[in-house]
């Protein structure tokens, strides 16, 4: 059975090699407004199946956030893992969501042969709010 891949591969708008998607929100950030489902629901859909997966192809840009998110996920598993109230995990998610993190190309990314550098801080900075 194949990996799934992202129905927004044909996205246009990037930043580095990563598609800028729509979300569903009510926050302002570099992303345009969503529909349902859009990348974040799509992540959740799929992530059972996909996090199997020990290769996975990657067809577009959107397959990169895809991927990006997943790990997001897992990371956000790990952490509720080792709460033992639905308060605590609350928290821990606020302290996840707030700290710092590497971008592509940067030291500490984990997937950095996937993605692409980012070409300027501001774009750099775009991508950091868009993932935020």
């Amino acid at each position: 059975m194949p990996a799934y891949h992202s129905a927004f591969n044909d996205c246009e708008r990037q930043l580095g090699n990563m598609a800028l998607l729509p979300v569903n929100t009510s926050f302002k950030g570099p992303a345009p407004r969503g529909e349902n489902p859009d990348i974040v629901d799509e992540t959740l859909q799929y992530f059972k199946a996909n996090v199997f997966f020990k290769n996975y192809e990657i067809k577009g840009p959107a397959d990169r956030v895809l991927m990006y998110l997943t790990l997001y996920v897992t990371e956000c598993l790990k952490k509720m893992q080792k709460c033992k109230s639905k308060n605590e995990a609350t928290k821990e998610m606020n302290v996840l969501g707030l700290a710092s993190f590497a971008l592509p190309g940067e030291s500490g990314f984990p997937l950095n042969a996937l993605y692409k550098k980012t070409e300027n801080r501001g774009e750099g900075d775009q991508m950091r709010t868009y993932l935020l």
